[in-house]
Order: structure tokens, then sequence, then C-alpha cells
């Protein structure tokens, strides 16, 4: 069962209620954020900071549950096509308040795409040039039209997405936020993919078969938690 329309008013309510602290924790800490589940729980449902963790990484924390709150309120509307104006905006909601606080340990630009050429260590991949991000994001969309995707379309274009790596910082953390908006789009369970499983999900984004099987299971792991 992987959709939201066999679930009760109330399971999608507690569902999206869930995933809010589970995605925001487990999306950044694949990233590398410190905070555990716990402390990112106290700090979204309580407003309690944790005491020994950098504030940047805390304040990017409660940008990334803001931009989630505006993935799930803009998917639930089948005439919201995701756009290059909605991803710049969704990365800015991310990065905005860190940026204020803690300038120095935020990449810039945020809410723009990136102007410097970028690869990803150990990976024989080349990432979109800066003068071609545009229209590479711009074909993107033109090639998915998100209202209308299959579990199999979102597994490509996230990696598709990925590849054009288009912002200098938060990549991951955007491309796992649109596979949410796609998939409630398309009424489908938003996938929760595990920090435990990193390495795995490392592996499978180079291989649209293999992260689609992997998404499966990890939509799995967003059913559990109505259990």
């Amino acid at each position: 069962m992987y959709k939201l329309s066999e679930l009760t008013l109330k399971q999608r309510e507690e569902l999206f209620r869930q995933l809010r602290v589970a995605i925001t924790h487990h999306s950044n800490a694949i990233e590398g954020t410190t905070l555990s589940f716990g402390e990112t729980k106290e700090l979204l449902e309580h407003g309690k900071t944790a005491g020994d963790k950098p504030l940047h990484e805390q304040l990017v924390i409660l940008g990334f549950a803001k931009a989630y709150d505006v993935i799930v309120r803009e998917a639930t509307n089948k005439d919201t096509l995701i756009d290059s104006s909605f991803i710049k905006d969704i990365h800015a909601i991310m990065f905005e308040d860190a940026l204020k606080v803690s300038p120095e340990f935020i990449s810039k630009p945020i809410g723009a795409y990136r102007q410097d050429e970028r690869y990803i260590k150990g990976v024989d991949i080349k990432l979109s040039l800066p003068n071609k991000i545009s229209s590479d994001i711009d074909n993107l969309f033109y090639r998915f039209k998100s209202n209308n995707m299959s579990l199999k379309d979102i597994s490509e274009f996230h990696i598709l997405f990925e590849r054009i790596h288009p912002f200098a910082d938060g990549n991951g953390r955007v491309g796992r936020l649109l596979m949410a908006f796609q998939a409630i789009q398309n009424n489908i369970i938003p996938p929760l993919i595990e920090n435990e499983h990193r390495n795995q999900y490392l592996k499978a984004i180079n291989n649209k078969d293999e992260l689609l099987v992997f998404i499966e299971k990890s939509i799995q792991n967003s059913i559990n938690l109505l259990k």
C-alpha cells in the first residue's frame, strides 16, 4: 500500500506530522548534521535548542522544517508545478535564517544557482557547468511534470537533479524534499530515507532501477511510523 488516498484523513495528518521530524532529522544527518533524532524533535516540537550543538546547524534544521511545511502545503494542489523559481525559493527558505545569524558557515549564494564548478569526490560523474545549470534545470522540468509522475519517474528525476547539482550547498536536501513533493502530488506516500542507509542510498543514486527499489523500501519506513 503506497497510496496516500488509502490512508484515513487522521492517518494522513499523523503521517505528515511524524515525517516533519523524521525527514528533517534524517535528511540533514545524511549531510553530516550532528543533532540526534531526539534533539531535532525537541527543537521542532518544543523550541528547545541542543545546548552543545552548533547554532547554524539548528537554524538550518528549522529552515528545512519550514521548507517541508511549504512542500506539504503546495503539493496538495495538483495544479502547482515545480519549476526553477520554486526550487530557488525552497533553497532560500532552508538557509535564510542561518545565513542571517551565522553567514560564515553557509555556502553562498542561497536561493540562486551556484557560480563555480563542482565535482563529487570519488565519483566519475560530470556535474552541470555553472553556465548550463539554468537550461539543464528547465529541460528537466519540461521533461518531468511534477503532477504526473510514477515512482520510477521520481527515481530518475532525483538522479538527474543531483547530477545538475544546481546549488552551492543543500542539493541533496532540496532533492529529497522535491521527491516528497512529487510523491504527495501523485498520491504516493513520501519516502523516508534514513541516515542509517546513507551508503546504500548514495550507491543507488547512480542507477534508477536500484534507486527505485531503495525508494520503495523507504516508503515502507514512512508507513512504519503509523504503527
